[in-house]
């Protein structure tokens, strides 16, 4: 049985739920928390699918397990972020994975290992499960510290998401400009970050991804990411080429070779921002026209 509580963040994705839940099945998590998105009205078959994902999960082991349920449709980030802020209204830590990701069996452990050793460690406050670099040119630990937040599966502690919101419009341009000029140094990066800000505050845009990434700038955290990929996002089968060849099959982990101080990679968070960050901008606004204006939930 594995100790460690997990999250699952379900919407109509039944076929790739399936395939989530046979991994969940091999760990036997003593706690597992299911959070649902609501069926969209305006897709009539939609809430048949949703019944379908939500019917996916089925514990045949001693388990103690939660639901939460939607009858309403949130859309991606107001899901995500009421089922982490319910977990963490149970749990002081947890693992978070989403219906359209497949973790490594590694993943689990790795995070339960680092939940514990960085419990007390406030700087850190994110742990990824993602490397998307072609060839590992510098990294020879298990894993490195980084300014990105990858949300494909990831881990993180109640203390850690304290004080997270959607309302990015709060935060004064002063503050902002004061959190980017510590964390950046690139002046298109500059750029990219007050644009993606800009944009979420003057149109009043839910994009938790982002938002999540600002709130551990705010706080001065730094995020974990592994040095092999363990979590593969299935999605990405259906973005363009240049998307779908970041993602990697995942590997094993285990056991960790941990680095011997806290410093932010630079060299990676380069190329990170290169080959993700730099084109993002028109991503925010499709999925929000997609959200928003269609009403149709945008695949990630």
């Amino acid at each position: 049985m594995f100790k460690t509580p997990v999250l699952l963040i379900l919407y109509n994705r039944v076929d790739e739920t399936h395939n989530l839940f046979q991994i969940i099945r091999k760990i036997k998590p003593e706690k597992l928390y299911v959070a649902a998105d609501g069926a969209n009205r305006k897709i009539p078959i939609d809430y048949q699918i949703c019944l379908k994902t939500r019917s996916v999960i089925m514990p045949e082991w001693k388990c103690e397990i939660k639901y939460l349920f939607h009858d309403e449709h949130l859309g991606k980030s107001k899901n995500v972020h009421q089922a982490i802020s319910w977990l963490f209204e149970h749990e002081e830590e947890g693992i978070i994975l989403f219906d359209d990701t497949l973790p490594n069996i590694d993943f689990f452990h790795y995070c339960e290992q680092l939940l514990e050793r960085y419990r007390n460690v406030p700087e850190v406050m994110h742990i990824g499960a993602n490397y998307l670099e072609r060839r590992k040119k510098y990294l020879k630990d298990s894993y490195h510290y980084t300014a990105y937040s990858f949300i494909w599966g990831f881990a993180t502690w109640r203390s850690a998401w304290k004080g997270f919101n959607l309302e990015i419009r709060k935060n004064s341009d002063e503050l902002f400009n004061n959190v980017v000029n510590k964390y950046v140094t690139n002046p298109l990066e500059k750029i990219f970050c007050h644009r993606i800000y800009n944009t979420l505050s003057k149109y009043n845009l839910d994009y938790w991804e982002y938002q999540y990434n600002f709130h551990i700038w705010m706080h001065s955290g730094l995020c974990i990411s592994p040095n092999v990929n363990l979590v593969t996002n299935v999605g990405f089968k259906k973005r363009r080429r240049r998307i779908r060849k970041l993602m990697k099959e995942t590997a094993p982990i285990l056991p960790l070779q941990h680095p011997g101080s806290i410093e932010r990679n630079r060299k990676a968070d380069n190329y990170i921002f290169r080959k993700v960050y730099k084109r993002g901008l028109s991503r925010v606004f499709a999925d929000w026209f997609y959200e928003l204006i269609l009403r149709q939930e945008k695949k990630l």
